[in-house]
Parts: structure tokens; C-alpha cells; sequence
């Protein structure tokens, strides 16, 4: 009976509904019924559990299980992929995920998730790398540098229970073991799986699993809290799943995973000598004991007998799939279990050891049962079994059945037994006896006709009482008789034919007419399955009586065909909608005519998804009508047409009820043209006499038939006046009767003309206006009169002049702008296409033009500008334009050249006319420019290249020290790259660390001992390599990035200065180069003292040294930041002395401690007398001013003895050293402190 039951119930799942193999309650059939997708997040990074394959498919462990999910469900779970683990946690926090199909629960993720059972235990594991730290546990791990995938559940544990560890957040495992393996982290922690799988993937050699910390892996999914009967629906699926598919997907995926970490370092450390030592024992004990020889042998013999029939015994029983125990009587305490107790269920064997744990395990709903039991069989002393539930590890719940057999045990009872896994069994028996009900429950409760007959001869062997009240007859009558011989089949002998075509395969939805007892026929939906039942092969068959709905549909047919005809041959536009959304039921052709939208492009969608209500309050207020009254009627209303065109139309709406949705009936009717005639009567008189336009109307003699009052105010000419002329009363003279015949030609022929014209006022004033001229044409298409509207466009002929000259010109000087200066180079160099001359452009840049501004103002520096402008056009030719680009740059174009050194002279020119000073206000200025030239065609054929050529060579102008012209030639393009590229890369140099200090030492003169050393800047790029100071430094000055610069030197030199005075002697004041633009930043001294104080730092330990040219240029703003530095205790040092314009008497003032030779002078020494003298002068001048003097750049013997001859005092150069990195300069100059040594005695190293 249960396999008919289970094969009954199989077919009748092809016609009613699908009943799966799972048991779902109620509640989550109904749960799932409402979520028939959810949003699955993924983790793509994180193989073999989610990752994407190279062909972008979802593939892992994870992906396998959720794939059996899907099958097991009928669910579609739509992959949601963000980018990356911490997006995911964060989506899932906000509700925006339904499941994480690969997550370990932590009781961070509980607050706001809920988890099933563990499906996949691995452990977290440490990684370490060959040669570098090897920890072998959590302990280990304190003050190395630690690699954890971002917000995984090892990062998650670790920064919970061990707050201190030094975790670096890695986006996933492959870069934190490229990170391991660079030496970038001393040591990962993961899990095994992903480590060893990402190992094998990257091929990274020398890493390897080194420890094992206590927590473990245990993999999991997710769903957010308020979802936690899908956590119920998970938990069942994942039961259901058959041994063999969990073994396929893990073995598939994690199978190959093994831990050979410790096993042979193992066998090594304790095996070997282990069993040299026994080797050596029985040597000895054989020597001994050879007299006893024989006795051993016998004993060793029996006892390896012994040995062999217990490990045979044993092994019998641990290779038992069931668990063997032993216990004790009194409480029920195990002395022994096999191994399959840890493998069955997760607890390990010493637990299992503990009294009171087998009731600990035992589900509480079958604890008391299970108890009693017991208690009771084995106090009658009786063998017993016994079904109950237990609790594994992992909170799974199993079925097992202990076998228990009462024996005595070294005259002490005991009992022994076997625990057997039936959970399989039990699921099985449960959805068995479920089943049987449902299929009972459903077979009898069915409203449709069930019947089960013998599929052989068709004998009905089993019906249910639905064909009880449909046939009329009863089960007891009809059970053992086939359907021809109770009469049911509506057409006579149809019966042995459908027998035979079921015999061949099943049917489906058959419509086919049969007759009740009554002889009353009915129509019939029937469809039916074989199967086997027992052993019998048997008919389900289904049976819907579709009568009333056959008549009923042929009724709606009826219906439905009249209201369509009528509703499509209505000239009015019809619609059905929905009330609560406007959803469009149906429309129409006079719909479409009047808003544009065809019916395929209405239907499922409201009038707001198509936009046709332009005033959403009107719709609002149809609908209070339509409650208010029972109906709308001459409603009128705005809606927008498909083309956009604002139509207006009258409603006239009615409710309509369908399918129980509040619909209505609305005809429109466009009005729009009806109501814009009768605006427009309204209008025209209105607009005729209110026009600010004049407007005169002639018959086609060309008489003036009507004028209106702006006529009178432009022309002057009043009503009276104008009437019976013509409109050669406003004639100018200034067009000729060509234009009039082409005007009047066009108008016959077109029936419109338009343009501007000029017309004479009754003064005699002539003015231009913009006319329209319409033929106006009766019915029969004649014209019968002309109508010229005119508006005086004077003032917006001066407007458009004034715009035009604005849009074109500078507004402070005048000159022409970029866009004109760019239309007429243009202009030319169309022209130069076609005669073949040659021009060129001039890009001229002001020296130091800033300085004025930021020290005078701009309205002085304004004033300046617009004399250089004047100057400069009083230089030029005619046809030459003189542009002002913006700020203190102008461009010149220069057409019609003769030859090639036109342009340098005109260039000269204008270089010269700076010659004279500016007068600006109450300050005369001397200033200078520097001129770049560019060619055409020679250097550029278009406008972007001629003037970005010019400005290229402007640049080089500056370069080579200002105030001079350099033409253009094709290596500055590729400077100008370069420029550009290294002033890229300059921007990213401090973050990627491709910056770095490197030391050069000072010597005394007197003693050579070393006196201090000089921080300088290196940058390594790792495509350009070594980038030389010279090439960046100015670039950083000039985009500003000097500041960022050297605030980093200034803090870097502090930091390696502190690091030298903890381990070294003082070996005097370390030196900065200090940029003008950082003098300039008001918190320069509260920056330092900030350093002194942050790394422990005396104030004379820090040297400064600022060029020679800045102090000059910013003398007294110089001045006061000097003497501010002065007074916190810093050294100060002037730079490049020589090199620039000092004043004696303004170098007295500076607080300055070292002169700094500048090395062009020393380079000279000894045999240039030039520099012999500068450098005598410098060192005289120094010592006169008490300052100390210092040399650099010195490279040979000739110039130390010279320097040490003339008083100089100290030196630094590549004869000292050259610059060295700061572990090399330490080694080579720096010594150890004495108090470094553990012996006091000792002496201090040598230099």
C-alpha cells in the first residue's frame, strides 16, 4: 500500500500541484510562494567557495550548493555581485540581500543576520614564508606584521579577541599572499581551503602553512534576521541532500586539500631517536638475557599472537559505519567509544569520555523517554534497543539507535552496544506517512473526479466522492467495471480507443463530453498518467467538469465581440483604465488619432507612464467628479501627444468595474482647434493694436488698406496719412528695383518673404527693421490681401556691434582676445594655402610680471598692462594683431612675411621697446619679456600647433635666463612631453615613496674632522630612473608642489637626525634647503617648532639655508621671518652667495651664521684669477661679518688647499664624499656612543 500510495500520488502531481521531496510547512511553501526570486550575494574572489571562471561563470563550492538550492526550491536566485567583501556585509546590513551562500557566523554578523548550520568545516591556518618568521601559533604572531583578508572571519575574530595584533586588511587571499611573498607581511591567517587552493593557483614558492590557530572555519549561509524561516527552508534542503552529493561537490573542490605540515619534522624529531634508543635497549637486553632466549621467544610469540586477534577484534569493530561503545551501568558513563563516534558526530572522543554526556547529546524532547527506558530494561536486566534523537557538533539533529547488550566485565557489569545513523531511514519513513496523508487527503478532498483504473482492460479500480456527486453512482458500484460499461463516455465506443492510446503514453487536457447517471452530458477537461501500482500497471485519471465555464465563455464572447465593434468605430478617442493607477485596459483608433500612441504602445501602461496628462491636478479633479457625481461629462483638460504637442480635450468618463478593479469608460474628443479659432477672433483684434510690431495690411494694388498704432509710433506717419498709398511712402533708396522684383517675386510665388530692410521715417531718419511680408488667400487659393509685419531693429543693431566687439576684445587693454586672435590666424592660414606666403606667431611672456601684483596690487599692475599693450601695437605693422591671452601673456601674429628672419626682427623689436621704463600711476617700472616664434608653414599648419609651438619656445626663453627670443625647433615638442610627464609623475612620487634623502658630510679645515652634513632630495622613478634635482625642483617651484616637497624634507631630515642621536654622537647641525615659497607660508615657525618637539630635537641641530636671490627679492618680508627662526635657536645659512644681487648694507641686518660659497666660483680654483678673487672677496667679507664660511662643490686637492690658505673654514664636496644614502653615511662617518658598549672601557671606533 505505501508504494501505491507514493506512485498514486506521483501522478496526480502532473495535474494539481508540485510536492517535492522536501516536507515544507505551510508557512514556507507560502513564504516561498511570495519570493519566487531572491538576491544572492556574491563573493567572486574567494576561490575554490565563489569566483568567476575566465568565461565569467558563477563557479565554487558555494555555487554548487546554491545550484542544488535552486533545483530543490524552484527558486531563481539573481546573482548580486558588489565589489567587494566589505560591500557585501554592507548590502546585507541594509537589506539589500536575500542570502550569502558562503559566510561563517561571528557575533559581529549575528546582530543583523541569521545562519544555518555549518554544511563545511575547515581550519584557520598560518602562513608563513620560507627564511622570514615562522609561527607556529596566535602567541607568536604579537609584533609581526599580519596579512587578513578585509572583513573575512578570520580578520573578524582576530580584531575582536585580539585587539593588539597588527593586522594589514588585504582586498582578498591572492593579494595577501603576493604580499607574504614580496616580504611586504611576515604572515598570513585563513582558512586552509582558499590558501592552499590560491598557493597552487599563483604557483608562489617558498610559502607554507607554519601554525594552526584555535578557531575554525565553519562555512555557512547567511539571510538577514527578519527572514529566518528561509533559514529553516536552507537548513532542510541542505539535510536532504544525499550523502553522495555532499561527497561529490567537497571532493570536487576541497578534496585535494591536505596537511602535511608537521608530520615528517615529526617523525625526525622524535621518531628516529625514539627508535635509535630502542634498537640500542634490545641489544642490550638480548645481550643480557641469552640464557632466556627461548622463554622470550615463546612469549613474544604468544604475545604477538594476543596483539594480532585484538587489532583484528578492533579493527572489526571501528570499521563498523555504527559506533561501538562501552559504559558503565551505574551512570551511564562511556569507557569506551570507536573512532566513527567523532566522524558521526563531531564531538572528539575525550568529550565523549566525560560523565553525563550522553545525556548531554540526547535531544531534550526525547531525553526523559530515553531515560526511562533504560533505567527500566536495565534494571530487569534485559538486552534492549532504543530510537531516539541527538544533538551533533555542528547542531544538527540525527536519528540514531542504540543496540545494548547487559554483560559482566571483570566481575563487574557493564554494558556494551552499537549506535547506528538511521536518520536517513527516519526522514525516510516521515515523508512516507506524509505522503499517504497527503495523497489521502487529497485524492478524497479534490473538487475534480478522480479515478484509478487497471490500465489493461481499463476496470476502475478506486474513485473518489467527486465522482460520486458528478456521475451519480457509487464506489461500490462502479469498482471492477470499465467506463463503457457504466455508460460515461459522452460518444459512444470511444472508450477501447483511449484505453489503447493511454496504453502507448499519458494524455493532457483532453476536452471530451460525458454523461452523467442521469443521462445528462457535460463537457469535460480530462488528462491521465500511467503507472505501476505494485505490481499492477494502473491509470490515474482527472476529470474537470468545464461546463458552466464553456457557457460562460461563449456568453463573454458574445458580449465582448458587440462592446468591440462599437468601441472601435467610434470617431472619439475611447479608453478603459484602471482609476487607482490609470493603467490603460484598452484604447481606440480615435485614442491614437488624437495623442499619438498606437495600441501596441498603450496597452500595460497608465497614461502617467506615457506622460498624456500634462496637469496631474486635472486628472485629480476628474476623479473627485467622477466619485462625487457617479460620472464626468465636457470635462475639459490638457494632454500631451506623443510628438509632444499640448492638445486640449473634452472628457466624458463613466465607472466601469472589471475583474474587480475600479476601471472607467472615458471618450475624448480634441477641441483644440475649435478653441484656438475662437481665441484666435478674440485675439486678433487685441494683438493687431497691442503689438509692440508694426503691422499694415494692402489689398493687391499694394494699397494700404489698415495700419496699427506701432506703425505710427516707428514710420511716424499716422493712420490717416498712410491709408491709399503705397508702401513706397517708407521707401530708402537704398535697395534697388532688383531687390524689390526678387522680393515681390518670391512673395507671388511663395506667399512669404522675409528679411531686413531699411525704410525712412517721416523725417527722414533712416532705420533698419526686420519684415515679414504674408499673402493672405481665399478658399478658391487667390490672394486677396498682403500683410507686413516690421519691428525697428536699431537698438539691437547697436547691441549686437557692442556684444560682438565685447566677445572679441580684452576688456583691460583692448587688444583682441584668444578667439579673435585664433579666427584671424586662421584666416591667414587659409589665405597662405592659396598665395604661398609664410607668417608667424609670437608668444610673449612678462618677467617676473607676479611679483608687481603681489607687491603693488592689481589696479597697478592693470595699469602696467595697458601701457605695455599700447607700446607693443606702436611696434606693428597694419596687418599685424596683437592679442592679450589672459594675465601677462600677449601672441602676435605676423602674416605676409618675406622671409624667415622677418619674424626675429619684428621679435627684437618688441624685445627692445621694454628698453624704456613703465609708468603705472604714481611707479615707473623697468620690466622685460621673453619671446617665443613660431612659423607657418615651416613649424605648423593649424592654429593649436603654431601658438602651443611659440609658447614651447617661450618656455625655453625663460629657461635660458629671460629677456630674450628663441624660435621654435622640434625638439621642444618632446620637452614639452616630458615636461608634462615628469610633472605628472612628481605629483605621485611622495605617495608611492620614490623620494629619498641622501647626506653629504662637512669637514672643518682646520681639523678635518666632520662639522655636519647637507639633507639633499633624490627621486628614483621607476621608468625614468634617477631624475637629477635641477630637472624637478623647478618644476615643483613653479606648479606649487614645492611646498608639499619640502615640508617632507624638513621632516624627514628631523627624523633621521633623531634616529642618529639615540645611536650616535653629535656630529654637528644637519642642513635643509629651504624654498622662498615655504618663507612665504605664515606657519613655517609653528611647523618647525612642531618637528623640534615631535622628534626630540635642540633647535641648533637644524641648519637652514635659503638662497642668496630670495632673501634679496623679499628683503624686508625675509627679514622678519629670519630673525623669528633666529630667535627660536635654528642655524641659518645664505645660499649661492655670489650668485645674486646682495646689498652690504641689508646683508648686515640678516641673522645669518654660514655663507655658503656657491660652487661656480670654487669650480675655478686655483688657476681662474676671476674666481680667485670672487672667492677672496666672499671669504673676507664673511669673516669681517663674523659669519662661518663654507665652500662647496670642492673636488680636487688644489682647491681644499687654496680654500684652507685663504681662511676658508669649512669644505664639503665629492673630495669629501659624495652624497650617500643614510644607513651608508652612518657607517662611514657617524660614532657609536660610548654608553652603547657593554664595557665602558672601550674606546670609541675610529672614523
Amino acid at each position: 500500500m505505501p508504494r501505491l500510495s507514493a506512485m498514486l500520488l506521483l501522478a496526480l502531481l502532473t495535474w494539481t500541484a508540485t510536492a517535492g521531496a522536501l516536507t515544507l510547512t505551510d508557512e514556507e511553501r507560502s513564504w516561498l510562494k511570495t519570493h519566487p526570486e531572491l538576491r544572492l550575494g556574491v563573493d567572486a574572489s574567494w576561490p575554490p567557495f565563489e569566483y568567476r571562471d575566465e568565461e565569467g561563470r558563477y563557479q565554487g563550492l558555494a555555487a554548487d550548493y546554491i545550484h542544488l538550492i535552486q533545483e530543490r526550491l524552484s527558486v531563481n536566485l539573481k546573482p548580486v555581485e558588489p565589489a567587494s567583501w566589505t560591500a557585501v556585509l554592507e548590502d546585507a546590513k541594509q537589506g539589500k540581500l536575500d542570502l550569502l551562500p558562503g559566510i561563517m557566523s561571528t557575533p559581529e554578523r549575528q546582530s543583523y543576520m541569521a545562519f544555518t548550520r555549518p554544511y563545511l568545516d575547515f581550519p584557520i591556518v598560518i602562513l608563513a614564508h620560507e627564511g622570514g618568521a615562522q609561527p607556529h601559533n596566535l602567541k607568536e604572531l604579537y609584533g609581526l606584521k599580519i596579512a587578513v583578508v578585509e572583513n573575512y572571519a578570520p580578520h573578524e575574530l582576530l580584531r575582536t579577541h585580539h585587539p593588539d595584533l597588527n593586522l594589514v586588511a588585504m582586498p582578498n587571499v591572492s593579494s595577501a599572499l603576493q604580499a607574504l611573498a614580496t616580504d611586504e607581511v611576515d604572515a598570513v591567517v585563513g582558512d586552509l581551503a582558499s590558501s592552499v587552493w590560491s598557493l597552487r593557483q599563483l604557483k608562489l614558492d617558498g610559502l607554507y602553512v607554519s601554525g594552526e590557530t584555535p578557531y575554525r572555519y565553519q562555512l555557512a549561509m547567511g539571510v538577514p534576521r527578519e527572514n529566518k524561516i528561509l533559514v529553516s527552508i536552507l537548513d532542510k534542503v541542505l539535510a536532504d541532500l544525499s550523502p553522495e552529493e555532499i561527497s561529490t561537490i567537497q571532493q570536487h573542490w576541497v578534496g585535494s586539500v591536505l596537511d602535511h605540515r608537521t608530520f615528517w619534522s615529526d617523525v625526525l624529531m622524535y621518531g628516529l631517536p625514539g627508535l635509535l634508543l630502542l634498537v640500542t635497549v634490545l641489544a642490550v637486553v638480548i645481550r643480557i638475557n641469552r640464557r632466556l632466549s627461548s622463554e622470550i621467544s615463546r612469549r613474544v610469540a604468544l604475545e604477538q599472537e594476543l596483539r594480532s586477534s585484538e587489532y583484528h577484534y578492533r579493527s572489526l569493530v571501528e570499521s563498523l559505519s555504527a559506533i561501538a561503545w562501552e559504559a558503565r551501568i551505574s551512570d551511564f558513563t562511556y569507557s569506551y567509544v570507536s573512532p566513527h563516534a567523532e566522524a558521526l558526530l563531531g564531538y572528539p572522543l575525550a568529550h565523549w569520555l566525560i560523565p553525563g554526556f550522553w545525556r548531554n547529546i540526547i535531544h531534550p524532547a526525547d531525553l526523559t523517554r530515553a531515560q526511562a527506558f533504560c533505567d527500566h530494561e536495565v534494571q530487569a536486566g534485559r538486552d534492549h534497543s532504543l530510537d531516539y534523537r541527538v544533538i551533533a557538533a555542528d547542531g544538527r539533529c540525527l536519528w540514531v539507535r542504540d543496540i545494548v547488550s547487559l554483560i559482566e566485565h571483570g566481575h563487574e557489569p557493564v554494558m556494551r552496544g552499537l549506535m547506528i545513523d538511521i536518520s536517513e531511514t527516519k526522514h525516510t519513513e516521515e515523508a512516507l506517512r506524509l505522503s499517504e496523508q497527503k495523497f489521502a487527503s487529497v485524492f478524497q478532498q479534490c473538487p475534480d473526479i478522480l479515478v484509478i483504473a487497471r490500465l489493461s482492460d481499463g476496470c476502475l479500480l478506486e474513485v473518489n466522492k467527486a465522482f460520486e456527486e458528478q456521475i451519480g453512482l457509487s464506489a461500490q458500484s462502479v469498482v471492477g467495471q470499465t467506463a463503457t460499461e457504466l455508460n460515461i463516455w459522452g460518444i459512444p465506443g470511444v472508450g477501447p480507443g483511449l484505453l489503447q492510446r493511454l496504453q502507448a503514453g499519458s494524455i493532457r487536457n483532453l476536452e471530451m463530453p460525458f454523461r452523467r447517471h442521469n443521462g445528462q452530458l457535460f463537457t469535460g477537461l480530462i488528462s491521465a498518467e500511467p503507472f505501476d501500482l505494485d505490481t499492477t500497471p494502473a491509470l490515474v485519471v482527472v476529470v474537470r467538469d468545464i461546463s458552466q465555464l464553456k457557457e460562460t465563455q461563449q456568453q463573454l464572447q458574445t458580449s465582448e465581440e458587440k462592446f468591440a465593434k462599437a468601441f472601435h468605430a467610434s470617431p472619439d478617442g475611447l479608453l478603459l483604465t484602471r482609476q487607482r493607477d490609470g493603467l490603460l485596459i484598452e484604447v481606440n483608433e480615435g485614442f491614437s488619432r488624437i495623442t499619438g500612441f498606437n495600441s501596441a504602445m498603450s496597452l500595460d501602461r497608465s497614461t502617467l507612464d506615457l506622460g498624456i496628462w500634462v496637469n496631474l491636478n486635472e486628472r485629480k479633479q476628474m476623479l473627485d467628479l467622477l466619485q462625487r457625481d457617479g460620472f464626468v461629462r465636457d470635462f475639459n483638460c490638457h494632454i500631451r501627444r506623443n510628438d509632444g504637442q499640448i492638445r486640449l480635450c473634452e472628457l466624458s468618463s463613466r465607472p466601469l468595474p472589471i475583474g474587480g478593479d475600479d476601471c472607467m469608460l472615458t471618450i475624448a474628443r480634441d477641441i483644440t482647434d475649435r478653441r484656438l479659432m475662437q481665441e484666435k477672433l478674440q485675439q486678433a483684434a487685441t494683438v493687431f493694436e497691442s503689438t509692440a510690431e508694426g503691422v499694415m495690411i494692402t489689398d493687391t494694388q499694394q494699397r494700404i488698406s489698415a495700419v496699427n498704432r506701432a506703425f505710427s509710433e516707428i514710420t511716424g506717419y499716422s493712420e490717416r496719412e498712410a491709408l491709399g498709398h503705397t508702401p513706397r511712402l517708407l521707401a530708402s533708396g537704398l535697395h534697388d528695383s532688383a531687390f524689390y522684383a526678387a522680393m515681390w517675386h518670391q512673395l507671388t510665388l511663395e506667399g512669404h518673404w522675409q528679411g531686413e530692410i531699411s525704410n525712412r521715417r517721416k523725417n527722414g531718419e533712416l532705420y533698419p527693421n526686420w519684415l515679414t511680408i504674408n499673402a493672405v488667400r481665399n478658399r478658391e487659393n487667390q490672394i486677396t490681401h498682403f500683410v507686413a509685419v516690421f519691428a525697428d531693429i536699431s537698438s539691437l543693431k547697436h547691441a549686437q556691434a557692442r556684444l560682438d566687439y565685447q566677445a572679441h576684445h580684452d576688456p583691460l587693454t583692448g587688444l583682441p582676445n584668444r578667439t579673435l586672435f585664433e579666427s584671424r590666424l586662421l584666416s591667414a592660414l587659409n589665405s597662405q594655402q592659396d598665395n604661398g606666403s609664410q607668417g608667424a606667431v609670437l608668444f610673449l611672456d612678462l618677467d617676473r610680471f607676479k611679483h608687481i601684483n603681489d607687491s603693488l596690487g592689481h589696479p597697478v599692475g592693470d595699469l602696467l598692462l595697458k601701457g605695455i599693450a599700447v607700446r607693443l601695437k606702436e611696434q606693428l605693422r597694419d596687418i599685424d594683431t596683437v592679442a592679450r591671452l589672459g594675465g601677462d601673456e600677449f601672441i602676435i601674429l605676423l602674416p605676409g612675411l618675406h622671409q624667415a628672419s622677418d619674424a626675429d626682427h619684428i621679435a627684437t623689436k618688441l624685445l627692445n621697446c621694454f628698453t624704456a621704463p613703465f609708468q603705472a600711476g604714481e611707479h615707473e617700472f623697468f620690466i622685460s619679456a621673453s619671446i617665443g616664434t613660431s612659423l607657418y608653414p615651416k613649424d605648423g599648419c593649424d592654429v593649436a600647433t603654431l601658438i602651443k609651438n611659440a609658447d614651447a619656445a617661450m618656455y625655453r626663453s625663460k629657461a635660458k635666463g629671460r629677456n630674450r627670443v628663441e624660435r621654435y625647433t622640434r625638439d621642444l615638442t618632446a620637452q614639452a612631453s616630458e615636461r608634462v610627464a615628469l610633472e605628472h609623475e612628481l605629483r605621485r612620487a611622495i605617495e608611492r615613496n620614490e623620494l629619498s634623502l641622501y647626506f653629504q658630510p662637512k669637514i672643518s679645515l682646520s681639523n678635518h674632522e666632520l662639522v655636519g652634513a647637507e639633507a639633499l632630495i633624490r627621486w628614483h622613478h621607476p621608468t625614468f630612473g634617477d631624475v637629477p634635482p635641477e630637472h624637478f625642483i623647478p618644476l615643483a617651484e613653479e606648479n606649487g608642489m614645492i611646498l608639499l616637497i619640502g615640508d617632507w624634507v624638513l621632516e624627514q631630515a628631523c627624523l633621521q637626525l633623531n634616529n642618529w642621536n639615540r645611536r650616535f654622537e653629535d656630529f654637528g647641525p644637519l642642513s635643509v634647503n629651504l624654498a622662498g615659497a615655504q618663507l612665504r607660508q605664515p606657519n613655517l615657525l609653528g611647523r618647525i617648532e612642531q618637528l623640534l618637539r615631535d622628534y626630540d630635537l635642540q633647535p641648533g641641530m637644524l641648519q637652514l639655508e635659503i638662497t642668496e636671490n630670495f632673501i634679496m627679492s623679499q628683503a624686508e618680508e625675509a627679514l622678519e621671518v629670519l630673525h623669528q627662526l633666529k630667535r627660536l635657536g635654528v642655524q641659518l645659512a645664505i645660499d649661492d652667495f655670489g650668485t645674486g644681487y646682495s646689498s652690504l648694507s641689508y646683508l648686515k641686518r640678516l641673522p645669518l651664521d654660514f655663507l655658503k660659497i656657491d660652487q661656480s666660483f670654487v669650480r675655478g680654483l686655483p688657476d681662474d684669477p676671476h674666481d680667485v678673487a670672487i672667492v677672496r672677496a666672499i671669504i673676507a667679507l664673511g669673516r669681517s661679518m663674523q659669519f662661518t664660511v663654507i665652500a662647496e662643490g670642492v673636488e680636487n686637492q688644489e682647491q681644499q688647499t687654496f680654500l684652507t690658505l685663504e681662511g676658508c673654514e669649512q669644505i664639503q664636496g665629492y673630495i669629501v664624499s659624495l652624497p650617500l644614502e643614510a644607513e651608508e653615511f652612518c657607517t662611514t662617518f657617524l660614532r657609536i656612543r660610548v654608553s652603547d658598549f657593554s664595557d665602558s672601557t672601550a674606546e670609541k671606533p675610529s672614523l
